[in-house]
C-alpha cells in the first residue's frame, strides 16, 4: 500500500498503472482475509463485491507497453481491455446489494444461488486463467522484441533491458498454473480445502512486495522503441558487397565505433544506407547482430591498446571508456565473454 501511494504521486504513466496493479493485488489479498478472519460470516462482509480479479492481467500488459513504448497514453480504444472486468464488478454489486435484503446467511445464499452466483464466478476463473495466459504472452512478446531491437540498434549500456519485468511475467505465469491447478482439483473457500489457496496467496504476496519495491526504484527512461513488422530487402552479391565496403571504412578507417552512442539510426546517417538493409548484412554476413559486432571491434580496440607502451599510463576503465563503452559494469562483462578472461589476465596471459 505504501508503495502504490508513492507510485500514484509520480509523474511518470507507468509507475501510475503500476500503482495501480498493487492496489489490485491487495484487494484480492481482502479476499483471503475476509474469510481467514471470519468475516464472511459477518451479514455485512457476505458477499462484499471485490471481483477485480480480470483487471491484473490487462494493466499489466499496459505497463509493459508504457515502459518500452514512447509516448504511451490510454485511449479510449483501450477500455475494450476492460469491458470483462467491469462486467464482474458490476454483477458483484448487483449480487452485493441483493443479499443485502436480510442479515440471515442462509438466506443470503439463496438469493445468491439465485443469481447463479457460483457458476458466474467459476466461470470467472476460467476467464482469469485464459486472460492472464493471453496477455502475459503479449507482454513476454513485447519484452523479446524489445530486447531483440536494442540488440540491432543500440550499442549504449544505458538502455534498460527490463529483465526484471520478464521475471514478473514468468512469475506471474506460475500464479496462473497454481489458479489453473486450484480450479481443476476444486480446491476452493467453499470446501473448507484450503492448502492451495494459502499456498496461492502466500506467493502472491511475495510477488508484490517484489514488484512494488522493484518498480518503484526503476527510473523513468523514454526509448524510441516501436514495434514494427521487419522489412525484406532484395538483396544481391553486388548490393551487400556495397553495404560491406562501406561499413567496413567506417568501421576500419573512421573507427565509429569508438562513439559511446553510436546507434544503427546514427550509423545509417552516416554512410547512407537504410538501417535495416544494415542490420540483414551483419546478421547475414557476420553471423551477429549489431550490438554484439559493434562491441566485439570495441574489445578488440581495448586489446590492442591494453598491450601498446603508449597506453600504460592509462587505466583499464580509462581505456575502455575511449574505446567506445560507455559502463564499467558491461565493459567487464562484455570483455570476459568474448574473451573468457578479464583485462587484468588477458594482461598477463599475452
Amino acid at each position: 500500500m505504501i508503495c502504490a501511494i508513492l507510485l500514484l504521486f509520480s509523474k511518470s504513466l507507468s509507475k501510475k498503472i503500476l500503482a495501480s496493479i498493487l492496489l489490485v493485488f491487495i484487494g484480492l489479498s481482502l479476499k483471503i482475509l475476509i474469510h481467514t478472519l471470519g468475516f464472511w460470516q459477518n451479514p455485512t462482509f457476505r458477499y462484499f463485491p471485490l471481483a477485480i480479479d480480470l483487471l491484473i492481467q490487462p494493466l499489466f500488459y499496459f505497463y509493459t507497453l508504457s515502459l518500452i513504448q514512447p509516448n504511451f497514453r490510454f485511449q479510449k480504444k483501450h477500455l475494450i481491455h476492460f469491458i470483462p472486468a467491469i462486467l464482474s464488478l458490476i454483477y458483484s454489486i448487483i449480487v452485493y446489494f441483493s443479499t443485502q435484503k436480510t442479515i440471515i446467511l442462509n438466506e443470503k445464499d439463496l438469493i445468491a444461488n439465485e443469481l447463479y452466483f457460483n457458476k458466474i464466478k467459476e466461470f470467472e476463473d476460467i476467464l482469469s486463467v485464459i486472460s492472464g495466459f493471453f496477455y502475459c504472452f503479449l507482454s513476454l512478446k513485447y519484452i523479446i522484441s524489445y530486447k531483440k531491437w536494442l540488440n540491432e540498434n543500440i550499442t549504449s549500456s544505458d538502455y534498460p533491458t527490463y529483465d526484471w519485468v520478464r521475471n514478473i511475467l514468468i512469475a506471474l505465469g506460475i500464479l496462473i498454473v497454481i489458479l489453473t491447478f486450484n480450479i481443476i482439483t476444486k480446491i476452493g473457500l467453499q470446501n473448507n480445502q484450503f492448502l492451495g489457496w494459502q499456498f496461492f496467496y502466500f506467493y502472491l504476496a511475495i510477488l508484490v512486495y517484489y514488484l512494488g519495491f522493484v518498480g518503484l526504484h526503476q527510473q523513468d527512461f523514454k526509448v524510441s522503441f516501436r514495434a514494427e513488422r521487419k522489412k525484406e530487402f532484395p538483396k544481391n552479391t553486388d548490393q551487400i558487397l556495397d553495404v560491406k565496403q562501406k561499413l567496413e571504412k567506417a568501421m576500419f578507417e573512421e573507427k565509429l565505433y569508438l562513439d559511446a552512442e553510436l546507434s544503427l539510426s546514427s550509423l545509417s546517417d552516416k554512410i547512407g544506407i537504410n538501417p535495416t538493409l544494415i542490420s540483414a548484412v551483419i546478421n547475414d554476413e557476420y553471423n551477429k547482430n549489431f550490438r554484439n559486432y559493434i562491441n566485439d571491434l570495441r574489445v578488440e580496440e581495448v586489446k590492442k591498446r591494453l598491450l601498446l607502451d603508449e597506453f600504460k599510463k592509462f587505466s583499464i576503465l580509462g581505456i575502455a571508456l575511449d574505446s567506445g563503452f560507455n559502463s564499467e559494469a558491461s565493459f567487464y562483462r562484455i570483455f570476459k565473454n568474448t574473451t573468457g578472461l578479464s583485462p587484468k589476465e588477458f594482461i598477463n596471459h599475452s
